[in-house]
């Protein structure tokens, strides 16, 4: 079968784009001949099935043939103009999108003439969404924002993503106590993690894997908590699986509404101990193998990362 994976430009590499490479690999590797693309092409004849991944334009996302055409939804996008369902005011929104209160929060955006053209493009958006024989959420927690937004619950599935972490390509590193892998952004909640690590009874180490415009807040917070010779800064990695093999236990301390969580997910699933916000979809990645505390708590993470180290 010749399958197209699409998924739009994106300034940064994160779970999505991550997603949906490895969806690619796994389509080839079931014997699928698999052709990526960022920009939509002119001919969508050629394909027996696509997969659309990602479309910011209501006018591409039309011309996707409905009847060949499974749109993943991997994040808050198709249903937030915001595009991370959080406030300007630091809170989760889990309202339906319409007009009220999107056009209270756009404004506030980083790029915010472009918001406010997302809040009027929403429902153009969710009417081609209804078009499609199938739309495949990755949890149940995702699955009802988009019904809630009038997607009919019977054109979606809940597929969690299958985890396929490559071996490692070298040693593992040496000395990781507590880990994070991701972006580093305001959402992510590293910097509540950080507040935890000053609370707790222990004196716990961390390795930060991963890169993000919120990197100099955070180096900055950990200076001013006395933590900067606890806090190392790895950068990005592509071999995640090495760092979460060799952690005594990784911390996904998320403040928003995660979709799914796959780093909890593959901690989970190489059998690391792990600590993670209860919100979104991240109690559904755990599934039930995680210490869940509430987001933004930095003082019940630091009771859950002082009991980890005891147990």
């Amino acid at each position: 079968m010749k399958i197209l994976v699409f998924a739009d430009k994106a300034a940064a590499r994160g779970g999505l784009e991550i997603f949906a490479e490895r969806r690619a690999e796994a389509l080839r590797a079931d014997g699928h001949e698999v052709e990526t693309a960022r920009e939509a092409p002119a001919d969508l004849s050629a394909w027996d099935r696509i997969e659309v991944h990602k479309c910011l334009d209501p006018a591409a996302l039309e011309r996707f043939p409905p009847e060949k055409t499974v749109v993943w939804v991997h994040d808050h996008e198709p249903v937030c103009p915001r595009r991370h369902a959080y406030t300007p005011l630091l809170r989760n929104c889990s309202r339906a999108s319409g007009l009220w209160p999107c056009l209270f929060c756009a404004p506030f955006c980083r790029h915010p003439v472009a918001a406010l053209g997302r809040v009027f493009s929403l429902r153009r958006r969710l009417r081609a969404m209804r078009r499609f024989a199938r739309v495949v959420a990755l949890s149940g927690f995702m699955k009802d924002r988009l019904v809630a937004s009038g997607i009919p619950a019977a054109k979606i599935e809940v597929r969690p993503p299958e985890i396929r972490l490559p071996e490692p390509s070298g040693p593992l590193p040496e000395g990781v106590d507590l880990l994070y892998v991701g972006q580093l952004t305001r959402g992510k909640g590293v910097q509540t993690l950080l507040r935890a690590m000053a609370l707790a009874d222990a004196r716990h180490t961390l390795d930060v894997v991963g890169s993000g415009n919120h990197e100099r807040r955070l180096r900055a917070l950990a200076r001013r908590l006395g933590l900067a010779g606890l806090v190392r800064f790895r950068g990005w990695s592509d071999d995640p699986r090495a760092w979460m093999l060799a952690a005594r236990c990784v911390v996904v301390p998320s403040v928003w509404q995660e979709p799914y969580g796959l780093v909890a997910a593959e901690a989970v699933a190489l059998g690391r101990p792990v600590v993670a916000s209860d919100v979104g979809g991240l109690p559904e990645a755990c599934g039930g193998k995680a210490a869940l505390v509430p987001p933004g708590d930095a003082a019940a993470l630091a009771r859950a990362l002082d009991a980890v180290r005891g147990a």
